[in-house]
């Protein structure tokens, strides 16, 4: 059974702001992403996480706009693609085993630490709540 997170993990995960993941995961379609209908929580496996995550690294610190980004964390996570071919004599090359290991202990530690934020409204308080009658 497939193991999935809420956003919240993801973000730690990827080193990313909230409106950043949102951002992405509203105009593109990130694969291990499910659920982004109006009042559903997005539902993000390991695989969308390892997507996430990528994408952040590659517009941060390689400097690609997020579209390209997303298209080459979709080649690059592809099983049994070590290298993308750039140019004659020019290759990008990813050491997948390397960069899961390094997300799977960020989301080991988000899960220890983040909780996940209450959707909707809050509950009504009864009578007999001890915080007080309602208004």
């Amino acid at each position: 059974m497939a193991r999935f997170y809420h956003v919240d993990i993801a973000r730690f995960a990827a080193d990313a702001d909230q409106k950043w993941v949102d951002n992405l995961l509203s105009h593109y379609d990130v694969p291990g992403v499910e659920g982004a209908k109006q009042g559903l929580a997005r539902r993000i496996s390991t695989v969308g996480v390892y997507h996430i995550a990528l994408v952040r690294s590659l517009t941060r610190d390689a400097g690609v706009s997020t579209a390209t980004a997303v298209s080459l964390s979709v080649r690059l996570l592809t099983p049994g693609v070590a290298s993308i071919p750039v140019i004659t004599g020019l290759e990008f090359r990813f050491d997948r085993e390397v960069f899961e290991r390094h997300i799977d202990q960020a989301i080991s530690e988000a899960v220890e630490s983040v909780a996940p934020a209450r959707r909707g409204r809050p509950p009504k308080r009864s009578e007999g709540s001890p915080q007080g009658s309602p208004r």
